[in-house]
């Protein structure tokens, strides 16, 4: 199965852990397996380009793959909304 969102962290980063939470708590783990997460350090390469094409400057970024449509942000408020819109459960 492909991944229908991407996620952009990086390893140091609370904002990045502060949304993990959100995913893990809030959202009680239900949308992980639609997510890639890619972490920077791990791919810097990949992060570049990603980084090159949707031209985020903030981590964490979700990318919804079929739109391109991007949310770099940590909160519950506008993350919940960008799961449920962009994930179909």
């Amino acid at each position: 199965m492909s991944k229908e969102v991407l996620m952009l962290t990086q390893t140091v980063c609370p904002y990045c852990d502060r949304a993990k939470v959100v995913l893990n708590g809030a959202l009680e783990g239900d949308y992980n397996d639609h997510i890639e997460f890619i972490n920077r350090e791990d791919d810097e390469e990949r992060f570049a380009e990603l980084r090159s094409k949707y031209e985020f400057l903030t981590v964490p970024t979700f990318i919804d793959v079929a739109s391109g449509e991007v949310l770099s942000d940590s909160k519950p408020d506008t993350i919940i909304p960008f799961m449920e819109k962009h994930i179909t459960l």
